[in-house]
């Protein structure tokens, strides 16, 4: 039987796009999460921010996290903020040991459509003293 992955999108009125996964993520279903990523990414109108919702990420392998990593890339180079929300054990593991945490913001909290900086303090840094990629706005 193959692993299922589960993804949902929805955007706030601020331009920010959620992606919800759930399942696993790992090279059965690395493909799905590439599309689902790269269409928040892309859609128009542009998005401020994308935030990967990862609180019902059940497990994360490599191919999963490759994913995260093109999807970072490639909203980076749109000018659009990349960040992970409330990541799972494994997942926090999983980039602490491949020292991604220093690449990724990530937010320990679930994202609010309403505010999507939820569980970030007003300085902007996350959970381990980075600073935080504040949503671009478009001009």
């Amino acid at each position: 039987m193959r692993p299922e992955l589960r993804i949902t999108h929805r955007t706030g009125p601020d331009g920010v796009r959620v992606v919800e996964v759930a399942g696993d993520a790992d090279m059965d279903t690395a493909d799905r999460l590439r599309a689902a990523i790269l269409k928040a990414v892309t859609a128009e109108p542009a998005a401020a921010a994308v935030v990967v919702d990862c609180s019902g990420l059940e497990f994360c392998a490599a191919a999963g996290l490759n994913e995260l990593l093109r999807g970072r890339e490639a909203a980076l180079g749109a000018g659009i903020a990349f960040r992970l929300a409330a990541p799972v054990r494994q997942m926090r593991q999983l980039l602490r040991l491949t020292e991604t945490d220093r690449v990724f913001v990530v937010d320990r909290a679930r994202p609010r459509i309403d505010d999507p900086d939820a569980g970030l303090p007003e300085d902007g840094r996350d959970a381990g003293g980075r600073r935080s990629l504040a949503p671009v706005r478009p001009q």
